[in-house]
């Protein structure tokens, strides 16, 4: 392999790592707001969600516990009780739990690639040092800085999309994740959807870009940091 292919080889590996390590991150930013009880707490209390589906914060608590004991697979059923205007009741009806069927397959499917991309990373982060050694780190600060200002544009897109219209956007979503209509909630009776409102849902994406942002900002830092210190490594060798 001559030398000008050497560098293509090992471009593309470092611009494949990238991607890998972005979509790990991304699902593990969903992952950690998904999962976070604190978050609802806080969400539920703001969007005053007792008032809207007649249940104490408690019981909005225990069976968002449930829900998501549901989503991590600890859970068979969503045959939840709880007390709703008064009345002890089952929380969920048949649509809203057929949609939530759907709902954890897809969160089944982000566990499973975040931990096939962070995987696959490795690989290929251990491949680049066998072949580069040092040298390699710089191969993937110069690969993560290239993809990351790609992907910088097109979160500056999906900031301004969700600024415009964040109904669309998210309704957008929904129609490529789910390949039916049952996530069409009805308000006046849905608890599910009286659970997780559109605020909810928009205060809920911008804390999982929020972290993810930030977790792109450090590793965009620490790139920078490699290739400064590579290029006085250079200048000094000379």
């Amino acid at each position: 392999m001559n030398k000008a292919s050497s560098c293509f080889f090992t471009g593309l590996l470092g611009i494949t790592a990238v991607l890998l390590l972005i979509t790990g991150l991304f699902i593990s930013s969903i992952m950690q707001v998904a999962f976070d009880m604190d978050f609802y707490d806080r969400e539920y209390k703001k969007l005053d969600i007792s008032q809207s589906t007649g249940m104490s914060q408690q019981h909005l608590l225990n069976t968002t516990k449930e829900l998501l004991n549901y989503l991590k697979d600890k859970r068979d059923d969503l045959n939840i009780s709880a007390i709703v205007h008064g009345k002890e009741r089952l929380v969920f009806n048949q649509r809203e739990i057929d949609h939530m069927v759907d709902v954890k397959d897809l969160f089944t499917l982000g566990f499973r690639l975040r931990w096939i991309s962070f995987g696959f990373f490795g690989l290929i982060v251990v491949l680049l040092l066998w072949l580069k050694g040092k040298a390699a780190l710089r191969t993937l600060s110069i690969s993560y800085l290239t993809v990351l200002a790609i992907f910088a544009v097109l979160f500056i897109v999906l900031l301004i999309l969700m600024s415009m219209d964040f109904t669309a956007v998210w309704n957008g979503f929904h129609y490529i994740a789910f390949s039916n209509d049952l996530w069409i909630l009805d308000p006046e009776t849905d608890i599910l959807i009286q659970m997780v409102p559109e605020p909810f849902f928009y205060d809920t994406v911008i804390r999982i870009l929020s972290i993810f942002g930030t977790a792109l900002a450090v590793l965009a830092i620490l790139s920078i940091i490699m290739l400064l210190k590579s290029a006085r490594r250079r200048r000094i060798n000379r």
